[in-house]
């Protein structure tokens, strides 16, 4: 199993961003590099990508306030 986490993307790692899009729903089945979701932090936003393939599990729903560096999904 491979945790999907949100990026460290501040120098604050106390300071929380936000699930902007998920690009997979759960159960998904997605490959190696495939695009899980946006992240927003302020006004910078990041890309995810799958980093093995296998099946999605959503830990975090779009629009949630997300901890960085916290899981929002797995794949397993």
């Amino acid at each position: 199993m491979k945790e999907i986490l949100f990026p460290m993307m501040t120098g604050d790692a106390s300071e929380p961003g936000v699930l902007a899009t998920w690009y997979v729903a759960d159960g998904d089945t997605v490959a190696e590099k495939h695009l899980l979701a946006e992240v927003a932090i302020d006004k910078v936003d990041a890309e995810i990508y799958a980093p093995a393939a296998g099946t999605v599990r959503l830990r975090v729903q779009e629009g949630d306030e997300v901890a960085q560096g916290s899981v929002i999904a797995v794949i397993e």
